[in-house]
């Protein structure tokens, strides 16, 4: 018959053993493998807005009617602000490239520091498409200025 004792002490020579192998097995690395899709980063589009003072691109009208940018406003046609951009006047055109795929709406006006120097311009609805660019035309024809 064996004494309680040394059937303890091969358990527990056992369990050093047992433990030794797995530490050893978990030296060779960590492998870790997965069977799902990577998921595909949305790609942004662009809204290019090109506008015109009284159908022209005279940089003297900007400083004639007291204007120092254009302001743009856009969001989604759920309602959701999309952002608010601006632009030098004398640019006549600026490129907003932060827009996701989707619907939206925008309006425009000319601006000297917050104080609005024309009254908004509507923007048709558009929608945007991942990596692609929109080019818009505004007019702010002379009867908008306030």
């Amino acid at each position: 018959m064996r004494s309680k004792s040394s059937h303890g002490a091969r358990v527990g020579k056992g369990a050093i053993v047992l433990g030794a192998c797995l530490a050893l097995a978990g030296l060779g690395g960590c492998v870790v493998s997965s069977s799902s899709e990577p998921v595909p980063v949305e790609s942004t589009g662009r809204l290019t807005l090109r506008w015109t003072i009284d159908g022209t691109t005279d940089p003297n009208l900007c400083v004639m009617g007291q204007v120092m940018d254009i302001d743009i406003t856009i969001s989604t046609t759920g309602g959701a602000l999309a952002g608010e951009f601006r632009a030098p006047c004398e640019a006549f055109a600026t490129t907003v490239s932060t827009l996701l795929p989707g619907s939206y709406v925008a309006s425009a006006r000319l601006v000297v520091a917050d104080v609005p120097r024309t009254t908004p311009v509507d923007i048709a609805p558009f929608t945007i498409f991942s990596n692609s660019e929109l080019v818009v035309d505004v007019d702010f024809p002379a009867n908008s200025f306030e």
